[in-house]
């Protein structure tokens, strides 16, 4: 099979990865963004539905700071008989200075984490942030939902790694080897005979449709995967450990157990 082949099939399925992960980023349903100061650092809790079982839902976070400040905000997550699951914690923030290369300017604007409910219902979040000692940035609102999403677009992680980094090299090779025909050009090459060429040319082409095939339905099974609604229980404590700015509070959990009605935050003003 030759390489220009190969660099087709690559770029093929890189493109399909790229597009589908898009798309599972995507909104199922429309959810309105709410304004922090409704919920922040008070008892009001935020409801939000799971529409299905081993939906993969987002919490996300949109908020322009002051220039050289920041907040940060951290929600915890809460079933509707009360039982905590996890918290999650990030921030928005900007940043100016000046360096060798002249003025420079650096913003955090959006702040996301996906993660997948195995039960469908109702669930509460709670949520408190704190903000750098500025009173411009105390007074700074940021809006946040959360919503159902398409799927899991971690999926296709390995595809991209994989396929763009062999469409990569086969670039590589192509544009080698037009710079080696180019002075090649006058050279006289001896040439092979039609029966040899004909064979070859047959075993090239049956090589790439089961390459071309086999690739495509290594897609379609990743994509299957990525939109399942996989409903086994989630161990929200293993999954902290992949997840730097989510941690499950074990204290917390022990004590919403042992009654329906217990909250208590971690660090939560105002509660």
């Amino acid at each position: 099979m030759s390489v220009y082949k190969l660099f087709f099939i690559s770029l093929t399925i890189f493109v399909l990865s790229f597009c589908s992960a898009q798309y599972m980023e995507s909104e199922d349903a429309a959810v309105v963004m709410q304004k922090s100061k409704n919920f922040a650092n008070t008892e009001s809790a935020y409801p939000f539905e799971v529409p299905h079982d081993g939906q993969m839902m987002r919490f996300e976070f949109r908020g322009r700071m002051p220039m050289n400040t920041w907040k940060s905000f951290d929600m915890e997550i809460y079933s509707a008989s009360g039982e905590y699951l996890f918290s999650y914690q990030d921030e928005l923030w900007s940043e100016s200075g000046v360096d060798s290369d002249g003025k420079w300017t650096e913003r955090k604007q959006h702040a996301y984490f996906d993660i997948r409910f195995p039960k469908q219902g109702q669930y509460i979040l709670y949520l408190s942030d704190s903000a750098a000692s500025n009173r411009s940035t105390a007074k700074t609102q940021y809006s946040f939902r959360v919503v159902p999403i398409k799927g899991d677009r971690s999926w296709f992680s390995h595809l991209y790694y994989i396929f763009g980094a062999i469409a990569l090299v086969c670039l590589v090779v192509i544009f080698n080897k037009m710079e080696n025909a180019g002075k090649n050009s006058g050279a006289f090459i001896q040439p092979k005979s039609n029966h040899r060429l004909s064979k070859k040319s047959a075993n090239s082409s049956k090589v790439y449709w089961y390459i071309f095939s086999g690739s495509l339905a290594w897609f379609g099974v990743v994509y299957c995967l990525a939109v399942s609604h996989d409903d086994s229980d989630i161990n929200y404590i293993h999954y902290a450990h992949r997840h730097y700015n989510m941690h499950v509070d074990r204290s917390i959990r022990q004590q919403s157990l042992s009654g329906a009605n217990f909250r208590a935050g971690s660090s939560k003003g105002g509660k």
